[in-house]
């Protein structure tokens, strides 16, 4: 008589969960296509259309590089040039004129995206930000870190050619936080994701929809398709 019987059954053996990044966590991905953005008061943003466990979605709007007035966004622009750093470049190249299937239902959609960084498989590091607006609980992936895939290495030890892995090491005591923000609680935030996010509530960091344009100073080039995924 046995003790356990394996089952070779599919939803016996999968991982679990969606492979949509919904928690917080550090995230092996590969970044299909970084796109520019430009807010209406001026701010200028990326967003990372990227791929894990062959699922393809989009972190939207939290690498903020500039404010409405032009000015650095020190947060964001410091996170933006480690992933630079981290991808082995110098500096990157204006924006092209590209198609991402990020509309409804997959839809093709006008982006200005920089091909310097497009296809580069990384470690990315998020953590998730819920706040209330109008009545509504709005969720958010903030885009914390990132380590370059091989070795863990961040960009400071790149630069200064020491031993990869230790940051990474550091980086473990915050790998779970999340933050609740206009005195949402823990249990409320719990309670909407177990109502399947209910209609009516906002969801910023949502894996599907699209967020058109940006730059409108973007160069004119022939566009190109992203989002295949590599090998494809």
């Amino acid at each position: 008589m046995s003790f356990f019987n394996a089952s070779k059954k599919s939803e016996d053996v999968n991982q679990g969960g969606s492979s949509y990044i919904t928690k917080s966590g550090i995230w092996p991905v590969t970044i299909l296509a970084p796109v520019v953005n430009v807010s209406k008061g001026g701010s200028q943003s990326v967003d990372l259309y990227v791929e894990h466990q062959g699922q393809k979605q989009i972190v939207y709007g939290n690498l903020r590089l500039t404010n409405n007035d032009g000015s650095s966004n020190k947060i964001g622009a410091k996170i933006f040039n480690q992933l630079v750093i981290i991808a082995g470049l110098e500096d990157v190249a204006d924006p092209i004129d590209a198609e991402l299937p990020i509309g409804k239902g997959g839809k093709m959609e006008d982006c200005s995206v920089l091909e310097d960084l497009a296809d580069i498989d990384v470690l990315m590091r998020t953590q998730m930000e819920y706040s209330a607006y109008n009545g509504s609980i709005q969720e958010k992936k903030v885009i914390k870190a990132f380590f370059r895939a091989d070795d863990n290495a961040t960009a400071e030890e790149i630069v200064n050619e020491t031993a990869p892995g230790k940051g990474f090491e550091r980086e473990q005591k915050y790998v779970d936080n999340v933050t609740y923000k206009d005195d949402l609680t823990e249990e409320q935030v719990n309670e909407w994701i177990a109502a399947k996010r209910p209609s009516g509530t906002a969801d910023s960091g949502g894996s599907g929809g699209g967020s058109k344009g940006g730059s409108s100073e973007a160069p004119s080039f022939t566009k190109r398709r992203f989002g295949k995924g590599k090998g494809e």
